[in-house]
């Protein structure tokens, strides 16, 4: 049967029922596309943005593993071959590999969703075998002003002036970490390892060396005003961030030793990370990175550096306006090795090392939001020279993307009922 490239959504419910074959689709957007605008700024390099498509478009099977799920945001692989789901509203499932999706987790902390707020990322220790520790990232309510977790409620905070907003934050961004009980019903001994006032938590990655990587966004990463946070050090937001496992800073952070610096800096300059990934023959980290108004960014990080935002940057702000200095390079602040205008709102990101598809060794992967699809991007010598676009005709928002152990591609969808999908070759 030939792979079909524009199938309607009924007839890719019917290929995928009895085994059919669906392309991925390389068409990549121009400015002006109907989920952004058409800013097209200069970028520093021939490879730096709108890479061509491939010669001819991959051949993948899509499968529905889980469907029912309130805006997942992230899934981690146990060594029992079950699958850890953690959804937005505030709950762990485990979903084994008969498709059985478990009623949720006990033992969480106390999480406010509000917004696009609520359980985020989770990953697993190093070291699960043994000690069977489980990491959150996630938005734990402010005990000192209990409020109703509406958009009204929402609303109403994000209409403050910025000093009043920080002085009534409605909750805390945190990180904490728990033992997922042997049966895998509950965490048990549950503890915040980090939680401040002006930090933002987004995705947690583990480094080779055991230390916790820890993606940070900004105030401003929703419809607010840009402010200037991500290239102040004095504060978490708009930052990479690195502790121990059990929160305590590491002795080699970059600017531990700086008075009046938070230690747990690692990288700044960012507006919102929402992807973060090891490369895994390197183990350097990347981070995709959302834009205001075009803009998203994927990052190769570094210790100490500064990555610009919002002192230069290749998007807008909401208002259309040109960011901070209106500059899109400056000394001492580094570029990304690749950006979208307009903005695709990328999400979970990931560098494949599989078996499943050797082409893609090396390839690196980004969940879309705005865009409802997944992205494929090949390298050659640190650059992008090539863009495929995937899973387009299913139009859903795209939150996660990881590797299984068996090299599979597996996908999140941002939807309630949301889903996981695996991506496997065609034939």
């Amino acid at each position: 049967m030939p792979c079909l490239r524009y199938a309607a959504p009924a007839t890719l419910v019917a290929l995928l029922l009895f085994g059919g074959q669906v392309c991925a689709q390389s068409a990549h957007p121009e400015p002006g596309a109907s989920f952004g605008d058409d800013y097209a700024p200069r970028p520093a390099f021939p490879e730096q943005t709108r890479a061509h498509g491939p010669a001819a478009p991959s051949s993948i099977k899509v499968e529905v593993l889980a469907s029912g799920l309130h805006h997942p945001w992230s899934l981690a692989f146990l060594p029992n071959h079950h699958i850890l789901i953690a959804e937005r509203p505030g709950d762990l499932r485990v979903l084994d590999p008969n498709g059985r999706l478990s009623p949720p987790v006990t033992g969480l902390p106390a999480i406010k969703a509000i917004g696009t707020k609520g359980m985020q990322d989770i990953v697993l220790d190093p070291r699960f075998a043994q000690n069977r520790m489980v990491y959150l990232a996630y938005f734990a309510p402010n005990p000192a002003k209990p409020t109703a977790d509406s958009e009204e409620v929402l609303e109403s905070w994000l209409k403050l002036p910025a000093k009043q907003r920080e002085a009534s934050k409605i909750g805390f961004e945190s990180v904490g970490r728990g033992r997922l009980s042997e049966d895998e019903t509950r965490l048990e001994d549950f503890k915040v390892i980090l939680s401040k006032p002006q930090m933002g938590a987004r995705r947690l990655v583990f480094a080779r060396d055991g230390t916790l990587l820890i993606t940070a966004d900004t105030p401003g990463a929703g419809d607010l005003p840009t402010g200037g946070e991500p290239q102040k050090l004095n504060n978490l937001y708009g930052k990479v961030l690195r502790i121990n496992a059990d929160g305590s800073i590491p002795r080699d952070n970059p600017f531990r030793s700086r008075r009046g610096v938070q230690p747990e800096i690692y990288a700044y300059g960012f507006r919102d990370p929402e992807g973060a990934t090891l490369d895994p023959s390197t183990g350097a980290l990347w981070t995709s990175e959302n834009g205001p108004r075009g803009g998203d960014e994927l990052n190769l990080v570094r210790p100490g550096r500064n990555y610009g935002f919002p002192a230069i940057s290749y998007g807008l702000d909401y208002q259309g306006r040109l960011l901070g200095t209106g500059k899109l390079q400056a000394r001492g602040m580094e570029q990304p090795v690749y950006f979208w205008t307009p903005s695709m709102a990328t999400s979970g990101l990931l560098i494949y090392d599989g078996n499943l598809f050797p082409q893609w060794r090396g390839d690196i992967f980004l969940g879309a939001l705005a865009a409802k699809r997944l992205i494929r991007l090949h390298l050659v010598g640190g650059k992008v020279r090539e863009e495929e676009h995937l899973l387009i005709d299913r139009g859903k928002r795209l939150r996660d993307v990881r590797q299984g152990p068996e090299g599979a591609l597996y996908v999140l969808t941002d939807e309630d009922p949301g889903e996981l999908l695996r991506i496997s070759p065609a034939s």
